[in-house]
């Protein structure tokens, strides 16, 4: 067993090749690292006749969906090509430009319909209305830094995520032949009992997450966060042609109550005062005080700068095992998600650590998502941090817990790989990734023989790890 670990900007593209030729491609980074550094090896596959057997979105942020958007498109527009020289007999037909990828056979992916109910709506018209601020107050935005910057970003993050979840289930569903969850009669891909377990090739993908629990805790507090939410917020994401909302009536409300619509754009003073608002909280919150709720509209309650963003919690956990060798992919779960799917699936005790051949980080090694317990739980020969310095990740700090207490547990050598070096990423990113790379190194040295500190190389599209 192989697996890739593309360069793909801040997000995950992995592909794993089974020991007999099958293909797992799992997210696909940023659109641009997608075409630049996946597509070329995708192309290949296609001209040596294989096929990707299993196309896996982990969760709807953009940094894991863009790049699996750009390869869905190229999809459908070879399957027109195909349609029209064939049965439509029109051989003059041209060609796509970009190269033919292979065919992509099956797709994983919890759309946030499925993951919401009747809370996607709402949610979607909230986070509209938020984009629609961030994009009329651009310069508030740039002048923000810290924790009220973090904010800011991960609330247009969340916008752009809902949008492309929206663009992946139609191109999914309505113009490529790839089946969609086709193992779960198109039900969400989730840990269940007994433990879903896939075959593909020579290996096994067993689903360790998300759990029903987790889903549950997710809407439990998205429906909170939209009940905190001011009337005049709601009002404003039930305007026509807000995303989810409803022609003529509001978004449907937290608790399925209708809202005003409102007919007026929204003005650049409301958006300024809603960028800062959202600022302000963040801001208040990373100091540990508690956000007035008189003075804020809890945008970015949920989007906490100290923990894992909403649509993390629904991340798809996979456990990939051929021949004995083990591969656990975290998505962006929380370490408590992480663990509870490999309790569930027997594969951890309270008294015997899981031993995995390769384990990617989960969440970019952002700050608050791996602990020491996490790190005596799962020991690995190999670990890949997949980040390019956005969002402070990896961050330092959670280099070193792994590192230290990887080295102190357990006396075997392992490697500790990373997707980007300090030149790749962008002028803005240096200085955090420089960051993470030098706590590794230190502690290389620190732990001669038993740490291998392993960057990928600025001219390589991909590192890999034979498993």
């Amino acid at each position: 067993m192989r697996l890739r670990a593309f360069f793909a900007g801040d997000g995950d593209c992995l592909l794993v090749t089974t020991g007999d030729g099958h293909h797992v491609l799992v997210d696909g980074g940023r659109t641009a690292s997608f075409r630049e550094n996946t597509r070329p090896a995708l192309a290949e596959l296609a001209t040596a006749g294989e096929k990707v057997d299993l196309l896996v979105v982990s969760h709807v942020d953009a940094d894991h969906i863009s790049g699996v958007i750009s390869l869905l498109k190229e999809v459908a527009a070879w399957e027109v090509h195909d349609y029209q020289v064939g049965e439509g007999a029109n051989p003059t037909h041209p060609a796509p430009v970009t190269p033919r990828p292979p065919t992509v056979v099956g797709l994983w992916h919890n759309a946030w319909r499925a993951q919401l109910g009747d809370l996607e709506g709402p949610v979607a018209a909230l986070a509209s209305t938020a984009a629609e601020a961030l994009s009329l107050a651009a310069a508030e935005v740039e002048e923000e830094s810290g924790a009220g910057r973090m904010a800011l970003d991960d609330l247009s993050g969340l916008a752009e995520s809902i949008s492309d979840g929206v663009t992946l289930l139609r191109l999914a569903d309505d113009e490529t032949p790839v089946l969609r969850n086709a193992a779960f009669d198109q039900g969400l891909v989730m840990l269940r009992s007994p433990v879903h377990v896939e075959r593909v090739g020579s290996a096994t993908l067993q689903v360790l997450g998300p759990a029903e629990v987790h889903l549950k805790k997710l809407r439990e507090e998205w429906r909170a966060w939209l009940d905190r939410q001011p009337a005049s917020v709601k009002d404003a994401g039930g305007r026509p042609g807000a995303a989810g909302g409803r022609p003529g009536g509001g978004t449907g409300g937290a608790a399925g109550q209708g809202t005003a619509a409102s007919t007026l754009p929204m003005s650049p003073p409301q958006a300024r005062d809603l960028v800062r608002d959202v600022a302000r909280a963040a801001d208040t919150a990373a100091q540990g005080h508690e956000p007035d709720p008189t003075a804020t509209p809890a945008l970015i309650e949920h989007l906490s700068p100290t923990g894992v963003t909403t649509p993390n919690s629904a991340s798809i956990i996979l456990l990939v095992e051929e021949a004995g060798r083990t591969l656990l992919l975290s998505g962006d779960a929380a370490e408590d998600e992480i663990l509870d799917g490999l309790t569930a699936a027997g594969h951890l005790t309270d008294s015997q650590p899981f031993w995995c051949d390769v384990v990617k980080v989960q969440h970019h090694g952002s700050e608050h998502n791996l602990s020491t317990r996490f790190a005596r739980s799962v020991l690995a020969g190999h670990y890949v941090f997949s980040a390019d310095g956005a969002h402070a990740n990896p961050n330092p700090s959670v280099v070193r817990t792994l590192v230290e207490t990887r080295a102190q547990v357990d006396p075997r050598p392992f490697t500790v790989w990373f997707t980007c070096s300090e030149q790749r990423t962008i002028p803005q990113r240096r200085k955090a990734m420089r960051a993470a790379l030098d706590e590794a190194r230190r502690l290389e040295a620190r732990h001669t023989g038993q740490v291998t500190v392993r960057v990928l190389p600025d001219d390589q599209p991909f590192l890999e790890i034979e498993v």
